[in-house]
């Protein structure tokens, strides 16, 4: 008879029970809203940063997607140049993705100022092309931006210009080698400072003009890098496997920002182990909490479920009345927890978390000391999985345990 009651009767039953013992459920309750609350609120945190990493790293000069003639990024020598970049700017307005390219000569060298020396990256760029794809005039604190058609325009790193104690007008004399490997030396008139708040820029660029670098290094219309923005960081795998597929890899090496500094990349990588660490501490912590729940609501329920079976309920009933109490007692936990961290969230989405105490640590890794927490739907799916994961454990262990009561001693409990 008990055996033909709906699957809607056994569900009843679990939430008679949850609801049967308040104070239990809600402290189980507010601990799963606790557990869940904190962990979407650093999961929210830790995409946050990673996301303005990312955009500060590939914003400031790397770009999303970078192309160049093939073993230039390890030779670093003019030699390996693109010679006629047209024959793959014609790809850019072809791809929606893009929203941005430039062209670049990269080259190493030496900066010299009334006697001091160091050594630099010369870089030169189109002034205008640059800012489709870079912030780097963003982030010229004294002086201006390269100008069109002064092909004598020098700007300096902001460590670069410290070490050599250059000033706005100076003259600073650049010495590097044409392709052919002659040695060549030109006076350019330091017009801006740039600060990344990056060290490895600010301590080395020397930024010059496209035009006037060509000329002086005989390059033509060559060049050594192509670099494209795209219209967001989840398109630039697509553009790598366009690209890809249009340019032979015997002539062109195309190298997505992943691969231009292995530091970030391998950063990258250690956030998201560690995410995935604190997301596997905390559901641990959960499923703890209901199993143990459970166990000791298995333990006051025996003469109750003793009864059931004494009447011809069948075990995978019984076992599937507690599994789902389980499950609702962590869905609705999760959810409440998930719906509180999302409006603390939304009320920090705009001013942040400002860590301005420790800029100088975090720039360094191209993050901005003010954090803004975001929700993605990579994380929520996560979160929800795994603590519906913890749920069916949790549960599975006290529902088989309940279908191994012995209908005899549980009947025989006061």
């Amino acid at each position: 008879m008990v055996s033909r009651l709906g699957i809607l009767t056994y569900v009843a039953l679990a939430v008679r029970n949850l609801v049967r013992n308040r104070r239990r459920t809600t402290i189980t309750l507010l601990t799963m809203m606790f557990g869940i609350a904190t962990l979407t609120l650093l999961s929210a945190l830790n995409d946050g940063w990673l996301s303005q990493m990312k955009t500060n790293f590939i914003l400031s000069f790397t770009g999303h997607l970078q192309i160049h003639a093939k073993g230039f990024e390890a030779s670093q020598n003019l030699r390996d140049n693109i010679a006629d970049p047209d024959t793959i700017s014609r790809y850019m307005d072809t791809y929606p993705e893009i929203i941005g390219w430039t062209q670049r000569i990269r080259t190493s060298g030496l900066a010299s100022v009334s006697g001091n020396s160091t050594g630099v990256q010369i870089m030169a760029a189109d002034p205008e092309q640059e800012t489709w794809v870079t912030s780097m005039d963003q982030n010229v604190k004294t002086g201006v931006w390269l100008r069109p058609g002064m092909n004598k325009d020098l700007l300096l790193g902001k460590t670069v210009a410290q070490n050599l104690g250059a000033k706005l007008s100076d003259r600073v004399i650049l010495m590097t080698q044409r392709p052919s490997g002659e040695m060549i030396s030109e006076v350019y008139y330091l017009r801006g400072i740039i600060e990344t708040g990056a060290p490895q820029i600010d301590r080395t660029l020397a930024l010059i003009s496209l035009d006037g670098a060509q000329q002086w290094l005989q390059m033509q219309q060559a060049v050594t890098d192509i670099v494209i923005r795209a219209d967001h960081h989840d398109q630039t795998d697509t553009l790598y496997r366009l690209f890809v597929q249009q340019l032979s890899e015997q002539v062109y090496e195309i190298m997505p920002w992943q691969e231009l500094d292995p530091m970030v990349r391998q950063w990258l990588e250690f956030s998201d182990a560690y995410g995935l660490i604190i997301l596997f501490v905390v559901i641990l912590l959960v499923l703890t909490e209901i199993l143990n729940t459970m166990l000791i609501s298995l333990h006051e329920r025996q003469k109750e479920l003793g009864v059931m079976i004494a009447i011809g309920t069948q075990p995978h009933r019984i076992f599937l009345m507690l599994l789902f109490e389980a499950v609702l007692l962590i869905f609705v936990g999760a959810l409440l927890g998930y719906l509180i961290a999302s409006l603390v969230v939304m009320l920090l989405a705009d001013g942040g978390i400002d860590l301005t105490g420790y800029a100088n640590a975090f720039e360094f890794f191209y993050m901005d000391p003010v954090i803004h927490p975001q929700l993605t739907r990579d994380s929520a799916v996560k979160i929800l999985l795994a603590t519906l994961v913890a749920a069916l454990l949790a549960g599975i262990y006290p529902a088989w345990k309940a279908t191994r009561l012995s209908v005899s001693q549980a009947l025989r409990i006061q």
